[in-house]
């Protein structure tokens, strides 16, 4: 486990939530979308660093293949959440697209809102 993994590890179990590309820092405005068929779910009491690593080189190849690509993880009732989130400047846009992906709800960077679809 390198440095990278464990500080995300920490701050996901800290904050409740991170995004992270390895060559890029996280977006500090925008909404994050994400994309179907991209989540996983695993209990937090079973979440570790094998976890977050095996999900992360599952998906090497979408977050090196699209700049606004991001791996994005929260924490919620007792469960992890992993998914790959496109950073979307427009807030239309952002929705249209929540909508095409099929998810329940997209994020606000600047506010830290929820916005349920």
């Amino acid at each position: 486990m390198n440095a990278a993994t464990t500080t995300l590890l920490d701050q996901i179990r800290g904050t409740g939530g991170a995004t992270y590309a390895p060559d890029r820092p996280a977006p500090a405005s925008g909404f994050m979308v994400s994309l179907n068929g991209s989540e996983r779910t695993i209990p937090l009491a079973e979440f570790g660093p094998t976890e977050l690593v095996n999900y992360m080189q599952e998906y090497a190849y979408r977050i090196d293949s699209d700049p606004r690509l991001y791996y994005g993880a929260w924490v919620d009732g007792g469960t992890v959440y992993l998914d790959i989130s496109m950073n979307i400047a427009d807030r239309a846009e952002a929705l249209l697209m929540g909508e095409f992906e099929s998810q329940k709800a997209i994020y606000d960077v600047t506010t830290g809102d929820v916005i349920n679809l």
